[in-house]
């Protein structure tokens, strides 16, 4: 009897084990489909960021012919052919609203250069172009206001840019109005400014002293009347008649006494 019930219980000991072990497989897998549930949310996760790496290549691929643009403005010049030898390179703007054909630069009171829009390539309306220049004076120092620009139209019509602030420029417009042409820029310290009064009072004055010339050279004296002839001057007709007989006479009373 002690041995049937020795036996009973080794059965039942074997039996509970083998439900523990049971038991941890199904643990072990329920773990493992677990695991694989986060591996794959991971990796749904993980899809807009690919989403964005290719929303940036294709950003980046979009931008390309942007670059390209800027690339061939940046060819486009005035002056100087390369930049970085320049002492001096700003973009320019031709907002004129007319084709610019002539673009000439002087220092002080020296002449202007020679046209340095390069020869079939004229400065169309809003393109904008590097300004390349270089230019050194022994034993002087350049100041603002050096630099005058003499800009020629499509129609033949100039119009200069007095004090042109190459030294302290980065980038400008070229605006014009019906007298004068004036230039929009911003300085090396990012301040936008502008030449438009100075250029306006330099106009007036030009006009001012045109019309002052013009004055001069139409103004005319006025003439003197011609003296009437006094008594003395004028013969009377009847006597000069007379005259003219006795002559006709006296030439007829010489003849006879020749003859």
């Amino acid at each position: 009897m002690n041995i049937k019930a020795l036996a009973a219980l080794a059965a039942a000991a074997v039996m509970a084990v083998s439900v523990s072990a049971c038991g941890k497989k199904t643990d072990n897998k329920d773990k493992t489909d677990s695991k694989a549930e986060t591996t794959a949310e991971e990796d749904i996760e993980s899809t807009p960021e690919e989403d964005s790496a290719a929303e940036t290549t294709t950003a980046a691929a979009e931008s390309k012919p942007d670059e390209k643009q800027d690339e061939e403005k940046i060819k486009k010049y005035i002056g100087e052919k390369d930049a970085k030898k320049s002492d001096y390179s700003v973009e320019l703007t031709n907002g004129t609203e007319n084709v610019i054909i002539g673009f000439a630069i002087n220092y002080g009171d020296g002449e202007y250069s020679e046209n340095l829009i390069p020869a079939n390539e004229d400065f169309e309306i809003d393109e904008v172009r590097l300004f390349n220049w270089s230019h050194t004076v022994s034993g002087d120092v350049m100041t603002l206001g050096d630099f005058n620009v003499e800009i020629t139209l499509e129609d033949g019509k100039r119009f200069e840019l007095h004090g042109f602030p190459l030294t302290d420029m980065l980038s400008g417009e070229i605006r014009l109005m019906d007298e004068y042409a004036f230039l929009v820029y911003t300085n090396k310290i990012g301040d936008s400014k502008d030449t438009m009064k100075k250029e306006a009072d330099i106009a007036e004055k030009e006009r001012e002293k045109e019309e002052a010339k013009t004055a001069t050279t139409t103004t005319t004296t006025t003439p003197e009347p011609e003296p009437e002839p006094s008594e003395e001057d004028t013969v009377p007709e009847s006597q000069a008649e007379e005259s003219q007989a006795e002559q006709q006479y006296d030439d007829q009373q010489q003849g006879e006494v020749i003859y």
